[in-house]
């Protein structure tokens, strides 16, 4: 708004100042214009001029007056013939003299107007902005309050209240998660707000220069008014600075990698236990410390929520899960005939052997593993297979133990370095896929594998109830270890040839009295069986489909001859 003083601004081009801002004082020049014409006749006489009887005159008309055609009829006299003579008609001719001096009457008349509403027009600019020599020029704003209108002394008491105002009031609350953390206040970082430089510029404007100078700032303002804020408030930053280092201090936490901290292989389906990872936390206080003296400088109240910055860790439970995953699993049938000594054999042969660890490069052996069958090791008497025939001793049944680790070490991708078949087909397995182990004070064997993987391997073997069927029992072995993806491994065997048993019989006497005494008794202690010639494979698939096959062993399994037992005595004898 501006002062009631009868100022209305103009435009804002770039005429002179004196000529846009003067109130119309009324057209003089006009006037005079309009004095001097009113001297002559509208036409420069009243009537047509009928001439003197008797003088040969005709009526006057402005076709026979000499004058070209286009004449108007305000033009008014005819043009003299020559100075100060009369024309023919009587009346006087026109001196143009008088015009000539007329003229420059009017136009010292009319620039005499134009000066007088210059001076005018500067005396109302003037006026206009000495109006606000002592009170603030409209659109002028510090900390949102319009100064307009005010004295010095007004605006410095209406500044100075509302900021400390709100210096009173004035309070930044850190949150993390929603919830409170700190909350930092005026008085605690001793707060004083200095209102005097803002108003000392908000003041300079409209009121430097010459009067066109300040009329133009003023303009300006119209169009873009001044936003300006108090100073920022002296007080302790240290304050802010201690908080903050606490607060960071708080909020940080180290990154910890997951780790694999128990492997049970009872737990047969999740052996592994973990423990978690956890994701660090860091706080970088410098945007906080920004954004609080920016409050602090226009004493602005609120909240900041702390954002920690996360620190991931190395290793993850999902990572190490890749190196603990199921590469491999076998398992083979019980037999309902399996005594119970020889099950107890094959679950204390499990129990020597789950739990194993293999790091890379290491070797498996069963024998190492599992030591000697004995009663003193916890082994029971039961049949067994050995020197191709079944018979009882400490520790039968833990070829089937054997064999079972064998499926699931070449399943697994291990590399198979000790292993041999047995002398007699086993009832557990097919031919090929089995793996004997022995051991006495005379003879061992024994059945070996090497970790060949990237990474450890796990041995989870136990005896289980069959899930298809819970009145059998199964021998099974697992193999954990780094993923191996889109590729899987099989043991395969097939026969290749069929040993036809020689056509004769075999007869043994039987000194020992083992089987029969009496010569006229005899006893088939083995039917004539064939042999067979099988190969075995480890095959390799991705996807599913084969790519690889590699030949491990020939196995030989000689045919049997009828073996038959006969008495030595006679029953005389007795």
């Amino acid at each position: 708004m501006y002062p009631n003083n009868g100022y209305v601004p103009q435009d804002n081009n770039r005429r002179r100042r004196s000529e846009r801002y003067a109130a119309p004082a009324g057209n003089q020049a006009s006037s005079a214009y309009q004095r001097q014409q009113s001297v002559y006749p509208p036409n420069g006489y009243q009537q047509p001029y009928q001439g003197v009887p008797g003088q040969g005159y005709a009526p006057q008309t402005w076709q026979n007056q000499g004058y070209e055609r286009g004449y108007h009829p305000q033009s008014q006299y005819t043009a003299p013939q020559t100075g100060g003579r009369e024309s023919r008609t009587g009346k006087p001719k026109f001196n143009w003299m008088i015009l000539l001096v007329a003229v420059i009457a009017l136009a010292l008349i009319a620039g005499g107007v134009a000066m007088n509403r210059q001076k005018q027009q500067e005396q109302q600019l003037q006026a206009y902005v000495s109006s606000f020599d002592k009170v603030f020029c409209q659109n002028v704003y510090v900390d949102g309050i319009h100064l307009g209108g005010m004295t010095q002394e007004e605006a410095t008491a209406a500044v100075t209240a509302k900021a400390q105002q709100r210096n009173d009031a004035w309070s930044v609350k850190l949150t993390y998660q929603g919830q409170l953390v700190t909350e930092l206040k005026a008085g605690q970082l001793g707060m004083r707000v200095d209102v005097y430089e803002p108003l000392r510029q908000a003041w300079a404007l409209g009121h430097t220069g010459d009067a066109h100078q300040r009329l133009e700032a003023m303009e300006k303002l119209s169009q873009e008014p001044h936003q300006a804020y108090t100073a920022l408030p002296s007080g302790d930053t240290a304050v802010v600075d201690s908080v903050l280092e606490q607060l960071r201090n708080k909020v940080y936490r180290a990154p910890q990698d997951a780790a694999l901290i128990a492997f049970d292989p009872q737990m047969t389906s999740n052996p592994f236990t973990f423990q978690a990872e956890v994701v660090g936390r860091t706080l970088d206080t410098d945007p906080i410390k920004e954004k609080i003296y920016q409050m602090v400088s226009t004493l602005e109240s609120g909240s900041i929520e702390i954002e920690p910055a996360l620190i991931q860790p190395q290793v993850t439970v999902a990572d190490l899960q890749k190196h603990v995953t199921l590469r491999a699993s076998a398992s083979t049938i019980i037999s309902y005939k399996s005594e119970e000594g020889r099950t107890n054999n094959i679950r204390r042969a499990f129990q020597l052997i789950s739990g194993t660890i293999l790091q890379p490069g290491d070797t498996f052996s069963f024998n190492k593993l599992v030591g000697e069958r004995s009663t003193e090791n916890g082994f029971y008497e039961a049949d067994e297979y050995a020197y191709q025939k079944i018979t009882r001793g400490i520790g039968g049944g833990v070829c089937q133990a054997s064999s079972t680790v064998y499926q699931a070490a070449v399943a697994a991708g291990m590399q198979i370095t000790k292993r041999e078949q047995h002398s007699l087909p086993v009832n557990y397995t097919e031919l090929g896929l089995d793996a004997t182990v022995y051991w006495s004070r005379s003879r061992k064997i024994d059945f070996a594998f090497k970790n060949v993987s990237e990474g450890p391997v796990y041995i989870a073997a136990s005896v289980q109830t069959d899930p298809n069927n819970r009145r059998q029992w199964i021998a099974k072995v697992s193999i954990y270890g780094q993923d191996m993806g889109n590729v899987s491994y099989k043991l395969e065997a097939a026969t290749t040839e069929v040993l036809q048993p020689p056509e004769e019989e075999k007869i043994v006497r039987d000194k020992k009295q083992e089987y029969v005494t009496y010569v006229d008794e005899e006893m088939i202690t083995q039917k004539a069986a064939e042999g067979y010639v099988v190969d075995s494979w480890c095959v390799k698939y991705v996807d599913g489909v084969e790519t690889e096959r590699t030949h491990l062993y020939t196995d030989r399994y000689e045919p049997k001859q009828k073996t038959v037992y006969v008495g030595i005595k006679n029953r005389e004898e007795q």
